[in-house]
């Protein structure tokens, strides 16, 4: 990477928290092409539309970064050798800004070694040029499910960073399954008071029923 500077993020995290109101799907999740050869532009971005998907075209990692909103759920395929910026310290920028998108990197000759060190970094998957499109479907369909996967937990670390010490604390006890007066015993405080801490921590965990509730503080300690 050369000595380019960071480009800050302009977008406000929170805006996730609407965008997800919307009960996404993976037909409706941008894919970002990013690749500073026009020709492997154009046609990977036949081939994704041959799918029937949306694409954006970007010619560098650093132009995306200034112009993308990385906190909203898409699939980005990026090719490691770009100028300014290579696919791995696109990565790594992405990782640091806990952003949910879900990096297909793109491969060429000898380029192996580094895509796997990707895939541990948390890429959804490589792909050699040149592009299967059976490979790219399954590639997609991966980077999908783990792009709205990780939108989600952002959305339910967003909520669950709202609860109180003593609403956290509930909802602990809640999530091993124990009742009000079990509660209020562990806390040492009134059952009233649990009941009305239990009230807060559903209201602001956006959960109607426990086990809802459960299946989100699960996935925080996924």
């Amino acid at each position: 990477m050369s000595s380019f500077e960071m480009p800050s993020v302009r977008q406000d995290p929170s805006a996730l928290v609407d965008s997800l109101a919307d009960d996404i799907v993976p037909e409706q999740l941008i894919i970002h092409i990013i690749d500073d050869e026009e020709s492997v532009r154009v046609s990977c971005e036949f081939l994704i539309s041959s799918l029937g998907l949306p694409t954006q075209l970007w010619s560098s990692a650093v132009t995306f970064l200034q112009t993308a909103d990385i906190y909203y759920p898409a699939v980005v395929i990026s090719d490691l050798m770009l100028p300014d910026m290579s696919g791995q310290a696109l990565q790594i920028h992405l990782n640091k800004q806990h952003s949910p998108l879900a990096l297909i990197a793109l491969t060429g000759n000898g380029e192996i070694t580094d895509a796997v060190a990707m895939l541990k970094k948390g890429a959804a998957d490589y792909l050699e040029k040149p592009i299967s499109s059976q490979r790219l479907q399954e590639a997609i369909a991966r980077a999908q499910a783990l792009t709205l996967k990780r939108a989600k937990l952002y959305y339910i670390r967003k909520l669950y960073a709202q609860l109180t010490d003593k609403e956290k604390q509930v909802a602990n006890e809640l999530m091993q399954g124990n009742i009000n007066k079990i509660i209020a015993d562990h806390l040492d405080v009134s059952v009233r008071t649990v009941e009305v801490h239990r009230s807060q921590v559903m209201k602001k965990m956006e959960s109607q029923h426990v086990s809802e509730l459960i299946q989100k503080l699960v996935m925080l300690d996924s």
